[in-house]
């Protein structure tokens, strides 16, 4: 940071390479986790390199790239990534945004930390792979694997939800 600058400024000047490393993580990388980084990426580009993973990736929601476009973030060309792609990678913050508590999780860093893992369905207890990051988060937000378009308001909701959870947690500077 330059002399009299602010660190808004120092942010805003920023390149690509000062950004700070977030990696959105949900079991199949189609839904939340794919919403959270368009959400991201919109919102907070500028300060943020956003990726997102799962560790059984399936395919993007048709129904999470709609909802998403209504407030005008286009996933539509997001692929469902698996969490191997980030083998070794390290990141200032992962951010998991899973479900309803299912076990302890095993990706942790530090075992002293007390953590329950949210929605995976243990699909992830044999997994060796998983990115560290500097800042583990974990921020629960309801399944929408299972549902259809006739769920479109559930949707929406868990949409609002991380725009806002989002917005609370990298908004304001010094985040991640």
């Amino acid at each position: 940071m330059g002399k009299g600058q602010t660190m808004d400024q120092a942010i805003r000047k920023a390149g690509p390479s000062d950004r700070k490393k977030v990696l959105f993580f949900c079991a199949c990388n189609a839904i939340r986790s794919q919403m959270a980084e368009g959400i991201l990426k919109t919102t907070h580009g500028d300060r943020y390199e956003v990726s997102s993973a799962g560790i059984k990736p399936t395919r993007l929601s048709p129904i999470a790239a709609r909802v998403m476009a209504e407030i005008g973030i286009d996933i539509s060309n997001n692929t469902a990534k698996s969490i191997e792609t980030f083998v070794g990678a390290k990141f200032d913050c992962v951010a998991m945004v899973c479900g309803d508590p299912k076990g302890t999780c095993p990706f942790l860093p530090r075992p002293q930390q007390e953590f329950t893992c949210a929605g995976c369905s243990g699909c992830c207890t044999l997994h060796p792979f998983f990115p560290t990051g500097a800042r583990l988060l974990h921020a629960q937000f309801q399944d929408l694997a299972e549902l259809g378009e006739e769920h479109l308001d559930l949707y929406r909701k868990v949409r609002d939800e991380l725009r806002s959870w989002i917005e609370e947690t990298f908004g304001p500077e010094e985040s991640a």
